[in-house]
């Protein structure tokens, strides 16, 4: 029996080598890619042995904090709000604006886009300031 474990163990070897010597760049890069895992392996055991309690309540903490965002984030209503905010910026950006003084204001403040935007940045204020109402008495 053992003559045969030894048998096998040595076909297994020549069958090694000859991959070896048949696949000398990806043998390579295995090894080169298999020490970079140890390596990866050894900071997250540093890591892990440095984290306690306290450090994981607080990024417990900090991933419910980035959930209840990406609740607030995937509302239809926010989206396309941002959407909006988005491409007007890039209108803007995009747009020959030159500064504007206080008469220069007054009669931009007739132009129906412009009327329309100021309605938009009202609301946006009025949102503002009665969610910092909401959050001041939660």
């Amino acid at each position: 029996m053992q003559n045969q474990d030894t048998q096998t163990e040595s076909q297994a070897s020549d069958e090694l080598v000859a991959a070896i010597e048949n696949n000398p760049e990806e043998v390579a890069l295995f090894v080169e890619r298999l020490g970079l895992l140890n390596e990866l392996i050894d900071v997250v055991e540093l890591g892990m042995g440095a984290v306690d309690d306290e450090m994981i309540h607080s990024l417990a903490k900090t991933g419910t904090a980035f959930g209840e965002i990406a609740d607030d984030a995937a509302d239809p209503e926010t989206v396309a709000g941002i959407k909006r905010l988005l491409a007007a910026v890039g209108d803007a950006e995009a747009a020959d604006s030159k500064p504007l003084g206080a008469v220069g204001l007054l009669r931009a403040a007739r132009d129906p886009e412009v009327k329309a935007g100021l309605g938009y940045l009202v609301a946006l204020a009025a949102a503002l300031g009665a969610q910092e109402e909401k959050d001041q008495s939660n």
